[in-house]
């Protein structure tokens, strides 16, 4: 089946008109572990809606909708599913796009829609945070997407590369990609040693290095607690993510979006030995027998007799 490409995703702001918090040094990459030769945050997905890319320009919120499929089914375990009709009421809320006046079919800024994702939401579901990844940095971007789950991945598209994704074929850099279409947007859910795998037009797309290496301009992460699992309190790897959340927070002054597994009561201290009953009779009845020989009055007559009844009923 042929696809009808909709150039969506608008160039990145410049960071100088609006900063952004970057994944380094928001946490030290010297506390995380290596990321592993390999990560799937796809396989056991078997259906990939089109959320409208191929009529209207909402790339970025299809990657949104694949963003949260992704989340809810690795991480929370509660797999959401997300509308065409989902995919174009986000992209008209933050962009203003009708879907009777072609005119307004100006694509998003991812920025601006992870922006909306974290204040507003997008079909019930909210990020904690986001940060820029840096994508010339191999290490940081398969770091990022072993912790925190997938990225949302800003690319120049060529024209070779709906040519490959038609025909099946990875995309791969040519030495004619006939010149580039336009943004596009995807969503980074995986990788091993020879390609990324990103989720686009709903289907799981090879990309090589190479492509990357020349084609991708921005990545992110969106930070998400979905992506912790709430009995635990862990990621899909079983890691606890808190003290990275500590050094985000700490940077940004959000609250930690990882607070981590719930703290295991402490068992209280045992308390001394119970003294077996008979003991414990035969002790007191020692302890007053002396006392009930002599002779008393009043409250201390009537405990004294009361204490002889008991003496005798317990044969002590």
């Amino acid at each position: 089946m042929s696809i009808t490409f909709k150039a969506g995703r608008l160039a990145p702001y410049p960071e100088s008109t609006h900063p952004r918090v970057k994944l380094a040094p928001a946490v030290d990459k010297a506390t995380l572990p290596a990321p592993p030769a390999k990560v799937d945050w796809y396989g056991q997905i078997t259906e990939w809606p089109m959320l409208a890319n191929d009529r209207a320009g909402d790339c970025v919120e299809a990657e949104q909708g694949h963003h949260e499929q992704v989340l809810t089914t690795y991480g929370s375990g509660q797999p959401a599913m997300f509308t065409d009709a989902d995919a174009i009421a986000v992209y008209s809320a933050i962009t203003g796009y009708n879907p009777d006046d072609p005119s307004t079919d100006q694509g998003t800024v991812i920025q601006d829609a992870l922006s909306y994702w974290r204040k507003s939401g997008i079909a019930g579901h909210k990020i904690a945070a986001f940060a820029e990844v840096n994508v010339k940095d191999v290490v940081e971007v398969k770091t990022a997407l072993s912790l925190f789950g997938p990225l949302s991945i800003g690319v120049n598209f060529p024209t070779s590369a709906m040519d490959q994704f038609n025909a099946g074929q990875p995309w791969d850099v040519v030495a004619d990609d006939g010149g580039i279409e336009g943004g596009h947007c995807v969503c980074l859910a995986g990788y091993d040693a020879g390609y990324y795998y990103v989720i686009t037009w709903g289907a799981v797309q090879k990309v090589t290095p190479a492509w990357w290496r020349k084609y991708v301009e921005e990545a992110w992460t969106p930070i998400s607690t979905e992506w912790i699992n709430a009995q635990t309190g862990l990621d899909p790897e079983g890691v606890d993510l808190s003290v990275v959340g500590d050094q985000f927070a700490s940077l940004t002054g959000q609250a930690n979006p990882f607070p981590g597994p719930a703290p295991t009561p402490t068992p209280a201290p045992p308390g001394p030995a119970p003294v077996p009953g008979d003991v414990a009779d035969r002790a007191l009845a020692d302890a007053v027998r002396s006392w009930l020989t002599l002779r008393h009055r009043g409250l201390n007559a009537e405990v004294a007799h009361a204490l002889k009844a008991w003496v005798a009923a317990k044969r002590l």
